[in-house]
């Protein structure tokens, strides 16, 4: 993929994206590794720049199940890969809230029972790390993104990662044979359906996801890089007592320069994916 990063040469280019916490997605399918990377890349932040990061889990943004679709879950015939079943509004609202520096409620949810257990208040921050399988179906959800990165790992493997988890489901442990039967029924074909094909609006695509020292390396880098002009700006804004104003929907994405070596486009089919 070649970007062209001419448009970019405008210091006054990055002045939205510099005052605005960036969101850092990162999506694939389930157990490729997705919340294992966004803590590497807090660690990081969190040590050389002090840098306030939060990670937010489109896992905790689930709907309520209606009656009907809590008997279909507690049989096991419920499908919780679908994107029918998220909130993609709260998740929005909320991210248009952090960006705009508030506190912010989410939810916290219960994976055993499958219910909001409680909700967690977020002070504002400097790097959201937004982590889920299907974080880029929605157009309006990526338009908020500063980045997104999709894990592209074998299912094999990730198939091998999940029935080496303990997974429950109503403080019932599933079998290896549960399991294998979701797998099947639910979460390849959801892969293959919906979360695969939204690869193509990825910035940045890692195969073999946390074990690719070197893509990590590479987008370590970059992100430094705008966390770095991010201190200089806000320091410049301290010395001219001066506060930008801008409509934070419409941040503004720096040059990619070395990432451009590992992103890659991404062929597959398009199905059902809002344009």
């Amino acid at each position: 993929m070649s970007i062209d990063s001419s448009k970019y040469s405008d210091p006054s280019y990055f002045k939205i994206s510099l005052q605005s916490p960036m969101i850092v997605a990162v999506a694939g399918g389930a157990d490729a590794g997705k919340r294992d990377l966004c803590e590497v890349l807090m660690k990081n932040f969190s040590a050389a720049y002090a840098a306030r990061v939060v990670v937010v889990s489109l896992t905790d943004f689930y709907r309520e199940l209606t009656p009907e679709e809590r008997g279909l879950y507690e049989a096991g015939k419920f499908n919780l890969d679908h994107p029918d079943v998220f909130d993609y509004q709260l998740l929005e609202d909320t991210l248009v809230s952090m960006k705009a520096g508030k506190p912010t409620a989410i939810p916290v949810w219960d994976h055993v029972h499958h219910t909001k257990k409680t909700t967690r208040v977020i002070d504002p921050v400097d790097v959201i790390m937004l982590e889920g399988t299907l974080l880029f179906y929605p157009k309006s959800l990526r338009d908020l993104m500063f980045m997104k990165i999709f894990i592209d790992v074998d299912s094999e493997k990730r198939l091998v990662r999940r029935v080496q988890k303990a997974k429950s489901r109503n403080g019932h442990t599933l079998s290896i044979k549960e399991l294998l039967t979701e797998y099947v029924e639910f979460v390849k074909p959801m892969f293959d359906d919906y979360i695969l094909p939204t690869k193509k609006f990825a910035d940045l695509i890692i195969p073999r996801g946390i074990e690719n020292q070197a893509a990590l390396q590479v987008l370590s880098n970059h992100l430094d890089d705008h966390l770095k002009a991010r201190s200089v700006s806000r320091k410049k804004r301290a010395d001219d007592s001066e506060e930008p104003t801008a409509d934070i929907r419409n941040t503004r994405k720096p040059s990619y320069r070395s990432t451009e070596l590992l992103a890659t486009s991404a062929a597959s089919s398009y199905k059902q994916i809002p344009e």
